[in-house]
């Protein structure tokens, strides 16, 4: 199972969880604990570990006016390639045989490789964590299950900026289309 497995970790880049994540949290902590702990399992069971973040080109080129994004995105300056804002979080820094690739949209799917790198793999099967359940995770997810990836999702390891959005995209949105379980609960059937 393990080769056919990818372990998907969306948008754990320092734009969006300072936005997420308050440093004086133990939440926060705990998180990002918990986070670096299931990632570190799936490596050592051999599943490929693959960082999803979002960026765009200077200027952004690459974000048309009209995409809601862009209203939030372009004023900042953020999220350009190069940018910290785009750095991944370095508790779940990738490793030699993670593979990074960089989304231009909401879904890990649309403008990045991912597809074909999943494809070219031979990977079957999805692991979703990160962040934001209401943004990358519930767009990854939908258009996974679209192209017909088997999916679990650990729900303690996806956040959003409001517990009951979360709660709600899980029970009953997510779950038509993913196995939502939580992380120890993934971890015991490795």
């Amino acid at each position: 199972m393990a080769s056919k497995t990818a372990f998907l970790v969306l948008d754990l880049q320092k734009g969006v969880t300072g936005q997420i994540l308050d440093d004086s949290t133990p939440e926060r902590e705990s998180y990002i604990d918990r986070l670096a702990s299931v990632v570190k399992a799936a490596r050592e069971k051999s599943i490929q570990i693959i960082h999803v973040k979002t960026a765009f080109r200077r200027d952004f080129p690459d974000l048309h006016p009209r995409n809601p994004s862009a209203q939030r995105v372009i004023p900042t300056g953020k999220y350009t390639e190069g940018d910290e804002s785009v750095e991944l979080h370095p508790a779940v820094a990738p490793h030699e045989n993670d593979i990074v690739t960089t989304k231009r949209r909401v879904s890990a799917f649309v403008g990045s490789d991912l597809d074909v790198v999943l494809r070219s793999s031979r990977i079957e099967n999805l692991v979703v964590v990160g962040l934001i359940t209401s943004g990358a995770v519930l767009s990854t997810v939908r258009q996974a299950a679209d192209l017909d990836y088997g999916l679990t999702v650990l729900e303690d390891l996806c956040l959003d900026r409001d517990q009951e959005v979360h709660d709600v995209l899980m029970k009953k949105v997510i779950a038509k289309q993913a196995d939502v379980v939580g992380s120890e609960e993934w971890l015991a059937r490795l």
